[in-house]
C-alpha cells in the first residue's frame, strides 16, 4: 500500500498576505493581488521576477474539463508531491490505491479552484516524513490563458517549522 505523502486538513480562500505564514506564499499572493480586480494571465508571471520562489513553486495546466498536467515543480514542491513533470491526473482517474485516490481528489480540487476567482490556502500534514507534527501551507492561484480562460494554477508550498512562526 502506498503511503499518503500529504494530507490536507483544510483549505479556504485568502484575500490578504496576513492570512498566510510562509514567506513565499505571501509573496505569491501579493503578486497575484496586484492584478485585482482581475485574474492575471499566465504570461504575466515571469519566474525571473520571482527567483526566490523557485524551490517552492508549481504550475498546473487544465487540459480539458477533467484532466490536469503538472508543468513545473520546484525542488520543495517536488519533494512533497513526488509527481513527475508531465504527469496527468483526472477527476475520472482510477481509485484503487491511496495515491490514485489522492490524485482524483486533487483533480477535483483543481476543478473547484478554477471555477472561482480567489486564491486558496491549504494547510495540512506531511505523514511521509514520519513526523506527524510537520505541517505545510500552500497557496493555489488561478491564472488565465491567452483566451482569458482560467486554465492554469500557480502555487507555492512551504513546510512550516519554527522559523516560519
Amino acid at each position: 500500500m502506498t503511503e499518503t505523502r500529504y494530507e490536507v486538513l483544510r483549505y479556504y480562500p485568502v484575500t490578504s498576505p496576513d492570512e498566510l505564514i510562509g514567506l513565499n506564499n505571501k509573496a505569491l499572493l501579493e503578486w497575484w493581488l496586484s492584478f485585482a480586480p482581475t485574474i492575471p494571465f499566465k504570461s504575466d508571471f515571469d519566474i525571473l521576477d520571482h527567483i526566490d520562489l523557485v524551490a517552492d513553486i508549481f504550475l498546473v495546466k487544465r487540459l480539458n474539463d477533467t484532466d490536469y498536467e503538472f508543468r513545473v515543480h520546484g525542488e520543495s514542491a517536488n519533494n512533497i508531491f513526488d509527481d513527475n513533470i508531465g504527469k496527468t491526473i483526472s477527476i475520472n482517474g482510477p481509485e484503487t490505491t491511496e495515491k490514485e485516490r489522492e490524485d482524483v481528489r486533487l483533480a477535483r480540487y483543481y476543478t473547484k479552484l478554477l471555477k472561482q476567482p480567489n486564491c486558496l490556502r491549504n494547510e495540512g500534514s506531511l505523514p511521509f516524513l514520519k513526523k506527524e507534527h510537520i505541517r505545510f501551507e500552500s497557496l493555489d492561484c488561478p491564472l488565465l490563458d491567452e483566451e482569458k480562460n482560467p486554465t492554469y494554477i500557480i502555487g507555492t508550498i512551504t513546510i512550516l517549522d519554527d522559523k516560519n512562526h
